[in-house]
């Protein structure tokens, strides 16, 4: 697996240190690291960390008690922890310039146009949890109509 890392350049991956043209770094683990990272780069991981607990807390409440303050944390967090995710797929695996260019741009346009909704649909309908219930129950209810 290959790394980039923006402070130098350079890629960092796991088979033994060794440079090649192109500032091209392959490093071990170790490596890896001891490196050091820049204040928004680690302000950012806890704030992915934060928000993946968070997310568990989230889904529990849901489960244990369900009202307008979980749906509407469920309503943050699950978009911003989808929204950290894919932003991560596509810097890995996305390497042609305009798509890096235009991918993060419309996936902040969606994550929040997602928050925006969810919102929106807590505060005038029935709510995540209770959407989500339903769902569950549509089998249910089909078969007691029958």
């Amino acid at each position: 697996a290959v790394v980039s890392t923006q402070s130098t350049g350079a890629l960092i991956g796991r088979t033994g240190c060794q440079t090649l043209r192109h500032s091209i770094k392959f490093a071990s683990p170790c490596t890896i690291q001891s490196a050091k990272l820049s204040g928004s780069v680690v302000t950012h991981w806890k704030a992915e960390r934060y928000v993946s607990v968070l997310s568990a807390a989230a889904l529990i409440g849901a489960v244990a008690y369900p009202c307008l303050a979980v749906d509407h944390a469920l309503a943050i967090v699950m978009p911003l922890h989808t929204h950290w995710g894919l932003e991560q797929v596509f810097t890995d695996y996305i390497h042609i310039d305009i798509l890096n260019k235009i991918i993060p741009i419309l996936l902040k346009i969606l994550t929040g146009a997602t928050i925006v909704v969810l919102m929106y649909f807590n505060q005038h309908d029935i709510g995540i949890v209770q959407a989500c219930k339903d769902v569950w129950n549509i089998k249910r209810v089909k078969e007691e109509e029958l």
